[in-house]
């Protein structure tokens, strides 16, 4: 809580700096960490002269709270269940799909060759090896959380079950020091996967990943925000979309809805 507290005011003095529209977007660490999102602001900006856009990223569960709290505008993630309580709550003024990615199950070379996701888990807890968890109330770690339920696995606990209560960039870094396996969005992978020895497994029953931006009702700046949703579906926002992804990865890993 003191954590969050102290970004919201961050938040809010960024906020006093005296641009006519500046519009706080809280986004999913995975995005952040991708870097598509600095792309997709730095395309919105040059289009939108007068609206600044300053990006937070957090775990979703951290952004969702920053959006109760009045310190985001807008907020992007990618976990449905928590999102469709703070719109059931009423505390959204708009809440759209805005694109999809995929979830990778990546270890050490040499290691396991993958199958279905429940096998993959299954060989994983039965052999004992390590696997790497953000454990932060991501969007990512929801899925998880989700998946080895799904597998009749509980790994809390477990002493091959680490937790790091960080974001993806990080749970990287100590999946690739320990020889472990992790989920991992796929964006921020690519991203890191140059610095790291890990590698994706062929693995089937991977649920896709949909983010959606919630342009917060208690926002000051709900017509720049709105502008900046009605840029990222419109026709548009899914060019720059496209750029942004053969920019940044070479290939389309966002992919544009609508």
């Amino acid at each position: 809580m003191k954590r969050l507290l102290a970004m919201l005011l961050l938040v809010l003095t960024a906020c006093a700096g005296g641009q006519d529209h500046r519009v706080i977007v809280a986004a999913g660490t995975t995005l952040v960490d991708s870097g598509i999102l600095d792309r997709l602001v730095e395309a919105f900006e040059a289009e939108h002269p007068s609206i600044r856009l300053s990006v937070v990223g957090e775990s979703t569960s951290q952004v969702l709270q920053l959006g109760r709290m009045g310190g985001a505008d807008v907020m992007i993630t990618h976990g449905p269940e928590l999102e469709e309580q703070f719109v059931e709550d009423g505390l959204a003024a708009r809440y759209e799909l805005v694109f999809v990615s995929a979830f990778v199950v990546v270890g050490p070379p040499g290691g396991l060759e993958g199958g279905t996701i429940v096998e993959t888990l299954t060989a994983i807890a039965g052999g004992g090896y390590p696997f790497v968890s953000r454990a932060d109330g991501s969007g990512t770690h929801e899925v998880e959380q989700a998946l080895w339920a799904t597998a009749a696995i509980n790994p809390v606990g477990r002493p091959w079950y680490l937790e790091t209560g960080q974001g993806m960039g990080l749970t990287l870094q100590v999946a690739d020091q320990r020889g472990a396996y992790t989920l991992a969005e796929l964006g921020s992978f690519l991203t890191a996967a140059e610095r790291l020895s890990l590698r994706p497994l062929e693995i089937s029953g991977l649920p896709a990943n949909p983010y959606h931006l919630t342009v917060v009702g208690s926002s000051s700046e709900l017509m720049a925000a709105d502008t900046f949703l009605e840029w990222l579906v419109s026709d548009d926002g899914r060019v720059a979309i496209e750029q942004a992804n053969l920019n940044q990865f070479g290939e389309v890993v966002y992919a544009a809805t609508g």
